[in-house]
């Protein structure tokens, strides 16, 4: 008996070979399925449409909150990583721990440091030339000034008889640009040029810098480490503390910046906590929205599904047609929003978020498209076939 509306042709093409070979009783083949559900994603343009749509949105509006949220979250604590809270610093409390200088080297070479100096005691320079000008604190330098300290003016002391002034210390020797002799009462040295120092290494613009000289053995006062990344800091630090060479072992502190940690962690904490809410709001909205039009979709091919049903399809098989037909449109609905989103941020002249985290908003985005479209699956793979199918 045909179903009223219905031609033969129609009940012919629903038992076509290749749905009866899908849909047999037993195990059906995976292929099959998928290209199955595949079909029917594009054969119902509207319902498809209209999932891709609210995919789409959910995408949009995470990367357009979260996003900038995580944006502007990697910005601060990026500002907040940049010396302050990697910065190791070891100190000769005492005055007689003797550090060694050859702890600079065996520090610098592990793996998570970025670079390390040391200083020695300071002397006093003048100018050599100008009667008057003020006495600034001299240091030798043991390995290279990070590139976080600024040559301002002139080039790099390259041997032990030429000197860095700071900028804020060659006012006082009266060298104009930091440029010109100085003397500490027993050799000269040449002003090459000017530098300055910014946050914890701000100290360098008060004083004058030169090389170490090769055959020097004078024991150092400080020694300044910069670890990889903020939380290594403190493995960091042990490790210096381990590695450092002096006389007196005691007399020597190894320090790191607990507090900027602390407010990092804290920051970061704040700033993560409240994109995590958003993106939990805006995921439950797009999975409720999913949940509504996928039981939509299905409502409209109950009677698809019962032929199926009727034919010998496995509850399961139909679970798989439904979900293969919303990943379809999920995958769709994903790609556009993403775009449309990171086109919006550039748009407002927000920094793009990481990769790793709108990769992580399109999966999330299609599995809340899965889960949304659990229950319309599994409704429509409970409901009986003959109930469907009959004829009043």
């Amino acid at each position: 008996m045909l179903e009223r509306g219905r031609s033969p042709d129609d009940d012919a093409r629903a038992a076509s070979p290749t749905s009866r070979r899908s849909l047999l009783p037993g195990r059906p083949r995976a292929g099959a399925l998928l290209r199955d559900g595949f079909l029917t994603a594009r054969a119902q343009p509207v319902a498809t449409a209209t999932a891709a749509l609210v995919v789409a949105l959910v995408t949009l509006v995470t990367l357009l909150t979260t996003g900038r949220a995580a944006a502007t979250e990697a910005a601060v604590v990026e500002s907040i990583d940049a010396i302050g809270t990697r910065l190791v610093v070891v100190t000769d409390a005492s005055g007689d721990a003797g550090i060694d200088p050859g702890t600079v080297a065996a520090v610098a070479a592990m793996d998570s440091v970025t670079w390390a100096f040391g200083l020695g005691p300071a002397q006093d320079v003048t100018n050599a030339q100008v009667g008057g000008a003020s006495p600034v604190p001299m240091r030798a330098v043991v390995g290279d000034l990070p590139t976080d300290a600024r040559i301002t003016w002139g080039r790099a002391a390259g041997t032990s008889d030429e000197i860095l002034i700071g900028e804020h210390a060659a006012p006082r020797l009266r060298l104009l640009d930091g440029v010109g002799p100085v003397t500490d009462g027993a050799r000269r040295y040449a002003a090459v040029g000017q530098v300055t120092g910014a946050g914890p290494l701000s100290f360098l613009s008060d004083g004058a810098w030169r090389p170490a000289r090769p055959d020097e053995v004078a024991d150092l006062r400080f020694v300044y480490v910069l670890a990889d990344s903020a939380g290594a800091a403190q493995e960091v630090a042990r490790s210096v503390e381990a590695l450092v060479v002096a006389r007196e072992p005691r007399g020597v502190d190894v320090s790191v910046s607990d507090g900027v940690l602390r407010l990092r962690d804290v920051v970061a904490g704040r700033l993560g906590a409240a994109s995590r809410q958003t993106m939990a709001a805006v995921l439950g909205v797009g999975l409720v929205l999913v949940t509504v039009t996928m039981l939509g979709a299905v409502a409209g091919r109950r009677r698809d599904f019962g032929r199926r049903r009727a034919l010998g399809a496995t509850q399961s098989a139909v679970v798989v047609l439904v979900l293969v037909q919303s990943a379809c449109a999920g995958l769709a609905g994903t790609a556009v929003g993403a775009c449309a989103g990171l086109a919006g941020l550039r748009a407002t002249g927000v920094d793009w978020p990481a990769p790793q985290f709108v990769g992580g908003v399109m999966v999330l985005a299609v599995l809340v498209t899965l889960a949304g479209s659990i229950p319309p699956a599994l409704a429509a793979a409970r409901r009986d076939p003959v109930r469907i199918l009959r004829v009043p």
